[in-house]
Parts: C-alpha cells; structure tokens; sequence
C-alpha cells in the first residue's frame, strides 16, 4: 500500500500567489450549491436588514443610516468547515462588499470588496457558525448584489500573512523579491502604426514599430499614457531603448514637472531598461525626452505583488524550502552605496559589477590596511546583533576582510571572499552603536565586490533586506489553514514534517494541528528555547503527553513524525523510532481543524525552513513511519521481499 493511500494532507515547495501556499494533495473541490435563491428570482428565502430590498433579480443595498447592512440566510454553514462564496457586484457607489460567516457582523470574514464585477471569498467556519451574511459593512452601502452561491470548499492551501514584501534566493540563485506579476497595463506598446493610444507631444513621433525622439530641447516633449495606476500599488516597468544622445526622463504624470521615477542618460545602442514604482502619485506614464534623440519600444507596464507571497528559497542549491522568518529590520540605510558609507583606508565605487540580484549594483571596495573601516554610524540595539554581506573577490586570487562591531571594539576572524559571490556574517552582543566592515587582520591590499549590507537585531541573519535611504522592516510569515477538519482525523492519524529551524532564539516555536485554541485539543511539535524538541498531545485542555529529546540538532534538517492512536503516542526522526506513551485519550472525532507553522492564533510561530508538511488520516504502520521518515536509498525499500530482509523479517 503506496503512503498516499493514508495522506489527507502535502503541502511542499509548491504553487502560490499573494496570501496563498497551494497544497498538493488534496486538489480543491466544491460541493453543492447550499444557498436557495441565489439569483433573487423571488423576493424570498432570504432575510434583509433595513436598507435591503430584493427587486428585478437584484439585492439592492441602500444604506445611509447604520452598519450592519446585509442579508442572510440561517443554517447554510456548517462548524470548522471551509467555504466558497462567489456574488455579482453591480452599480457600485460606496461601502465595503464583505460576506461573513454568522448571522451579524461579529463572527468570521475576508476580504472586503469595492468596485464591480465577480466577487470571491473564502471562509473557514468557527465552533457554531451556521449564518451565511454578505453586508455593507459600513455607512453608506450603495451596490446591487446578484448570482450568490455558496459551496463547501475542500482544500489545505495555507493562508500567508506578511504585509511586507521580502526577498529569497530563485532557482538561477539570483536574490530577489517573492512576487507575483499581474496583467499588462500599456496599450500599443510596441508602437503599431495608426496607434491612437499614445499622446505624442513635441519632439516625439510614430516611427516604424517604435516611437522616435528628435533630440530637441522642449518642455513640450512628452510622450504619455495614462494607464489608471493606483496609488496603493507596485508596478514594473520595461522598455527597449537605442539612444543616441541625451536624457530620457520617465515620468509618472503628463508634465514634464511630474515625478521622475527614472532616468537614462548613458550608453548607446538597443538596451532594456527596467525599473520599479511604488505607490504612484499619477495615474499616467511619461517619456520627456529633453534633448534625447533615439527611439523607445516594446514599453510594458505591470502591477506587482509582493506582500504575503510565500517565499519558495533555493539557498544552497538543490531542491528548494518554504521560508518562515520572523520580523526584523535592516537597519543598515544604504544596503548598496558605499558611497553614503564613513570610510577610512578604504576606497570604493558604487554600481562597479553585476551582483547576486542580477544588476549592477555590487559595489567595489579597496582596503588597504588591518585598520580600514567602512561604515554608517548610530546602528544597532540591545541584544545580540547580526550583519551580513555578499562578497566576492575582484581579482583572481582570494581577498580577504572583516566585520567590526561595538564601536571597532570587537571584530570577526577574517572572512575570505573566493571567485563565487558568498554571503559573510557576523554575531556579537550589543553594546556600542557602530559597526561596519574593517580589513583584514594583515596590513595588505585586497580589492572585493560587495552587495547587500544588512544589519539587524538577531542572533542569525535573514533573508537580505534591500534599503535606499532609510531602514526597511520585513514582518514575519504565518502560515495557517483553518477549516479543514474533514482533512483531519481527530481519533488517530500521523504529523509530519521535514523541516529546519534557524533557532529558537528566545520564544519556543511551534508547529501543530488543533481545534483552534492553544492548549485545548490538538498534536505539536515544538521546539524549545532549551535546544530539546518536544511532542504533545492535548485533550480537553490536558496535556496527556509530553516527549522530549535533545538528541535532535534544530538547524539541521530532520524528518519528524508524531503518531496518535487510541492506544499510545509515538514519535519517529529520521527513520528511527525515539519516543513512545501510553495515552489511551482520544481527542473526540471531528474536533481538529488547524494546521499552523505555530501553536494557534498565530501564536509562537516556527521559524525556519520546511520542504514538505504532510497529515495522515490513519496512524502508519511502523514500517510506512520507517519509510516516510528514513533517508532514500536506506529505508526505502523497492519491494517487500528487500524490506523484509533489511528487517531480519521471515516471509513466510
């Protein structure tokens, strides 16, 4: 019998867009359609709060006096259960469209809508919801609601919060932002002739399949689109450029006194250009070409997500991980330009070399004595604090150099840059704010290309957080999944997990599935501040087991299996048996529905890496547990007969 047979659950380095970690098994299903009259054929079935009619196959919102403006039908929802919601929004004017699980405003909901067009939610049930509500949410609810439907949603994909954008290692093992790319935005950008969608000021006309600057200087040479960009939002923009001569300025608006947002005014010939806007403060793009002469094609604008989007990280090559960090803050202002940096003994050039990002934004540092020091003063905070750089020698030969902390009273050992770009750090206490980079511990030339300076309050370095200016903050990952107790077999079934951690620092990090509530019902693993990794098991708010082992190093990867049963609770790591209770206390059928990187309510987050998160809904036989723990080519095993012998079993 093949392990998938028993596997409810697989969540690995996988699909995902913003807020969203696909699961592999099981694939997301819908059930039947629970709402009557979705289509408000009929003015029935459903219940209206003040300000709600139902007319000619509409819901009409019409509120200007009080919140909790909806309509609901009873009994829909089911406890601890996952739902797809979908509605028609139409003739909006104001308010928030938001569908909530309980009969009023308190109970659980998503997303909030406002503008027109198909709406989706996706709701996981609490204890005792059994009220489906789509409301205004606020004052002042004006919109039309149409074709509701609401359907039992099976799937294990993890929700992922962060709010922050962050960056990983890709699969070329470049350093970049975890992102998602949405639709293009310019139309006609690659300059068809008869194009009506640009407006071509002076100095610009329509060439053949580009558009042409004459190299004239006037505040009139405005080439411009307005494409609707929003404010709240990221964008990345490319174009082709073959400049002859002069400055293209790109704008965000239609004056040539709008914001610049870039500008090429070096090399010649046919180039890509590619940059990023956040948070723009005109709906249009510009090209002012004050004194450019060349031509622009192919000019492509895209919206970009980077909050929440789960991070699939290739540090160290091979087969990628999950990453979970928790929030920490680079408090380095100017990551790249050394030239905002204080030097002493030290020479360096900005933009001198391609770097791990894949741009030339490395910088070139030349130290020239043990007492070089390169630096930005008034950093760091109480606690043990990390910096770390990429570095990579600029000759052919290895250069050599350190970090310095504590105001130069501390230093690292010397730290070897080779011909292969390597990330470096450093961990010391904090006592005096300044730290930096220093040369080697031997007076001596050494000429080394620098990327990505990070300093941060930790005992262990995150993943680069890139700063232009100012400090930038990086929240932590949460993942969870709520509503999946169909996926979960309260009686008996197996966790496991084969995962790293970066260390417990000073909070114990958990990984669990539960009822929902921390010290309620449910199966854990956690890793505690004291280096042992724990299993328990909790009933009723009891903790019936507790299994401890230090023999398990946390930063490294292991395979961990807790199995529970109405009999015992036993624990496998890495193909090995370690731990083993009698607890014949059986969690109620039906009572587990979470599975969280933490203990509950996003509480004691694990933070590290994990390549595959997998739930059974059976308790595995010793040899399956031997099989799903155990290293490939030790404890797999091709057939029966080469396991039984490996096993000293008799077949009889």
């Amino acid at each position: 019998m093949s392990l998938l047979d028993d596997v409810s659950i697989v969540v690995t380095p996988n699909g995902y867009k913003a807020g969203e970690l696909y699961a592999v098994i099981p694939v997301p299903t819908e059930g039947a359609e629970l709402v009557t009259n979705g289509d408000f054929a009929t003015d029935s079935d459903w219940s209206k709060a003040t300000g709600v009619t139902i007319s000619g196959g509409n819901a009409i919102f019409n509120n200007s006096t009080a919140n909790n403006n909806g309509i609901y039908q009873a009994a829909v929802f089911q406890a601890n259960t996952q739902y797809k919601i979908t509605a028609e929004v139409s003739n909006y004017s104001s308010g928030n469209v938001t569908a909530w699980s309980g009969s009023s405003q308190n109970s659980t909901s998503n997303e909030s809508f406002t503008s027109n067009g198909t709406k989706t939610w996706i709701i996981s049930t609490g204890a005792s919801n059994g009220y489906f509500l789509l409301s205004s949410a606020t004052t002042n609810g004006n919109f039309n609601i149409d074709n509701i439907s609401v359907k039992e949603y099976t799937s294990a994909d993890m929700d992922v919060t962060r709010a922050t954008a962050a960056t990983r290692v890709d699969e070329n093992g470049l350093v970049n932002y975890a992102e998602v790319i949405g639709g293009e935005e310019v139309t006609d950008g690659d300059f068809p002739s008869g194009t009506t969608a640009w407006s071509f000021g002076g100095g610009w006309s329509l060439g053949v399949g580009v558009a042409e600057a004459d190299g004239s200087t006037s505040t009139s040479n405005l080439l411009t689109q307005d494409l609707g960009l929003v404010a709240t939002k990221t964008y990345t923009i490319s174009f082709s450029s073959n400049r002859v001569g002069g400055t293209l300025f790109v704008k965000n608006g239609t004056s040539y006194t709008s914001s610049t947002i870039y500008t090429l005014n070096t090399g010649t010939g046919l180039e890509v250009q590619t940059f990023t806007v956040t948070s723009p403060s005109n709906s249009a793009i510009g090209f002012y070409a004050y004194s450019y002469e060349g031509t622009i094609d192919d000019v492509t604008v895209k919206e970009v997500t980077r909050d929440n989007v789960p991070r699939i990280d290739y540090t160290g090559g091979g087969c990628p991980h999950i990453l979970a960090e928790p929030q920490r803050t680079n408090l380095f202002p100017y990551s790249e330009n050394a030239s905002t940096w204080s030097n002493s003994l030290w020479t360096t050039t900005d933009d001198y070399a391609i770097s791990p990002d894949g741009t030339q934004n490395a910088f070139r540092g030349v130290s020239t004595s043990n007492a070089s020091l390169l630096y930005i003063s008034g950093l760091g905070s109480a606690g043990e604090n990390t910096i770390s750089i990429y570095a990579k020698s600029n000759t052919g030969s290895d250069q050599k150099f350190r970090f310095f902390g504590n105001g130069n009273t501390t230093q690292s050992t010397d730290k070897t840059a080779t011909q292969e770009w390597q990330r470096f750090e450093y961990t010391e206490t904090f006592s005096t704010v300044t730290w930096g980079l220093r040369g080697a511990s031997v007076s001596e030339t050494n000429d080394i290309l620098f990327y990505g300076m990070q300093h941060e309050v930790g005992s262990y370095p995150t993943s680069l957080i890139p700063t232009s200016g100012s400090t930038v903050t990086r929240n932590q990952d949460i993942f969870t999944r709520d509503g999946i107790g169909s996926l979960i077999n309260s009686t008996e079934g197996v966790l496991f997990l084969e995962m790293a951690s970066f260390g417990t620092g000073s909070a114990t990090q958990y990984i669990s599935i539960t009822n929902g509530a921390s010290s309620s019902y449910g199966l854990r693993i956690l890793y505690h501040t004291n280096g042992s990794v724990y299993f328990q098991k909790y009933v009723n708010g009891t903790r019936t087991t507790n299994l401890a082992t230090s023999s398990i190093t946390i930063t490294d990867f292991n395979k961990l299996a807790i199995r529970y049963n109405s009999t015992t609770v036993d624990v496998w790591a890495n193909g090995v048996e370690i731990l083993t209770n009698a607890d014949t206390n059986v969690i109620p059928s039906g009572t587990l529905n979470r599975l969280g990187l933490d203990i509950a309510d996003e509480l004691n987050p694990f933070y590290g890496k994990v390549k595959q998160l997998q739930v059974y809904d059976t308790a595995l036989t010793d040899e399956q547990l031997l099989q799903l723990t155990g290293e490939s080519g030790t404890d797999f095993y091709e057939s029966y007969a080469e396991m039984a012998s490996a096993l000293t079993y008799t077949i009889q």
